[in-house]
């Protein structure tokens, strides 16, 4: 028999109650007021509610009136319980897709939506509905399904109650629906589940994990961002079927994956539940890497990434790429790993530069186990090349300056925050300090070469026939002069050229010069002709 009741009036606080997600009411009466809320809202038929809701609404109604048992599903009702606002309004019915089509163009200003998405859609027994105002609308036909290796397999067959399709979502805070007057239809626990702040599966999490292993994730994730515990006998079945996750599409995975490893924990259940090991060969001996304790008090290269992300995860403005450069950014370690007998401990040099590397040749969408974007793997690669020695010891302006103004480098400070995880390099003070030197030298860069402004046009030509150039001597001799130019050591373009034409610098090898040993001594020689 289902559980059905009123939607409950919550204690968020000490004296402060909430009906669902709306205003919290605190002091006295603060029940009574958060009470009788609920009841307005339920019976003008939410039209107090956002304009999200409010559409979703006026769909519910017309399938309902139209004699289709409809109910808002899964994430709307467990966000709603928890107090949270929604981020979307999907819909569980009894109707057809060709029903709810029907009912659709019966309402003036809502569009089903057809062609190759709608079709896609239908094929899970999903129906795309465009509102007047708002988001798309998810109305799925009750189902029972079983899924393929991506959600495109979905072998979708239609339920004849809710109940039935609650039976088959993945967990129990995900498996309740919730009607126009605010009743709760919650056969599986999950509003209970929710108070005890547990993530669980629906029935034998074996047979849920096996039908779509991104279960397994997707729990790890509610159980990370909610500060949730995971239900044992859920926990000990992803770490038994930890290796279905090779199942998947490497879409799906990025795409879950990503969203745990922004939030605290992300990381260490990810690890220990065998899912990051399993994908990346790279992370399934951390354990034994162990670092020189004078730069690494933590030790071990596993210890290291706990608190990373521990750090990391303190962020504000922390973003999804810069969990994932962060996940990347120690990940040649354990290639250049050389055992150190008499300190015990290992080094690594170089792991900065092939940890680059590595990430274009090993984790590209042709070989690796996620799907990313050209340009967001170079901007990984990128941010693991540069978050050791060119972020912190790096001194020549241009190249400091260079760094600075990349488009990147508000990703490359997320993953060297969580690198220093606050004590390492003198902590948060230190590379606080840093970026303000950074920033100082950028800054007059910027400035000198604002004053020059852009390079003159056919300036490069001129160069090259003046001075003979052939080869890698083009690209350097140019570099070369941006340099003199954007540090000071000359006024223009034309007198960096003639420094580099002296009779004063015609002594000296040019292969010196090219290399810049005397620009700076070429320059005042020639100030001073």
């Amino acid at each position: 028999m289902k559980e059905e009741r009123t939607l409950p009036v919550r204690k968020v606080s000490d004296n402060c109650y909430q009906w669902g997600n709306q205003k919290v009411y605190c002091g006295k009466d603060a029940k009574k007021k958060a009470t009788l809320q609920g009841i307005a809202i339920r019976n003008t038929g939410w039209k107090e509610a956002e304009s999200e809701k409010e559409s979703a609404s006026v769909l519910v109604e017309a399938l309902e009136e139209n004699g289709f048992q409809t109910l808002f599903v899964g994430g709307v009702v467990r966000d709603m319980l928890m107090g949270l606002e929604p981020k979307d309004y999907d819909l569980g019915t009894s109707a057809t897709p060709e029903e709810v089509a029907n009912v659709v163009n019966g309402l003036e200003g809502y569009k089903y939506i057809f062609g190759p998405e709608g079709e896609r859609a239908k094929r899970a027994l999903t129906s795309l509905v465009k509102p007047p105002e708002g988001e798309v609308i998810e109305v799925t036909t009750f189902r029972k399904e079983m899924y393929g290796k991506d959600r495109s397999d979905i072998d979708a067959i239609p339920a004849k109650t809710f109940k039935e399709d609650a039976a088959r979502r993945d967990l129990t805070i995900n498996s309740m629906g919730m009607d126009l007057d605010g009743n709760i239809i919650d056969y599986f626990g999950g509003e209970k589940d929710i108070e005890s702040k547990i993530v669980k599966t629906v029935g034998n999490p074996d047979d849920r994990f096996k039908e779509d292993p991104l279960r397994m994730i997707r729990a790890i994730r509610f159980a990370v961002k909610y500060n949730f515990d995971i239900d044992p006998a859920t926990y000990a079945s992803i770490k038994r079927n930890h290796e279905l996750v090779n199942d998947l599409s490497s879409k799906r995975r990025r795409e879950e994956i990503g969203k745990v490893l922004y939030y605290p924990n992300g990381f260490t259940l990810l690890m220990e539940s065998g899912i990051l090991p399993t994908l990346m060969p790279e992370f399934r001996n951390m354990k034994d890497y162990h670092h020189k304790l004078d730069y690494h008090p933590e030790d071990t290269l596993y210890n290291h990434y706990i608190e990373a992300f521990k750090k990391f995860t303190t962020i504000p403005n922390r973003t999804e790429l810069g969990a994932w450069a962060l996940l990347f950014h120690d990940i040649a370690k354990p290639q250049t790993a050389v055992w150190n007998e008499e300190g015990k401990y290992h080094t690594f040099y170089g792991h900065d530069k092939q940890g680059g590397q590595l990430v274009l040749d090993n984790y590209n969408n042709t070989n690796g186990p996620f799907e990313f974007s050209k340009k967001e793997l170079q901007k990984i690669a990128w941010t693991t090349d540069n978050h050791l020695g060119k972020f912190w010891e790096m001194k020549k302006p241009m190249k400091v300056a260079a760094m600075r103004n990349n488009e990147n480098f508000p990703l490359l400070v997320q993953v060297v925050t969580g690198d220093t995880m606050g004590i390492r390099r003198g902590g948060d003070e230190e590379l606080q300090a840093r970026l303000e030197e950074i920033d100082k030298i950028t800054a007059e860069i910027n400035e000198k070469k604002e004053k020059v402004g852009n390079r003159p046009s056919g300036f490069a030509p001129k160069v090259i026939k003046e001075l003979g150039l052939k080869g890698k001597e083009i690209s350097e001799t140019l570099s070369k002069i941006e340099e003199m130019v954007s540090t000071g050591v000359v006024n223009s373009y034309d007198e960096a050229l003639g420094v580099l034409k002296s009779k004063n610098a015609e002594g000296v090898s040019y292969s010196l010069l090219k290399y810049g040993l005397i620009l700076g001594i070429g320059a005042i020689l020639y100030k001073n002709l």
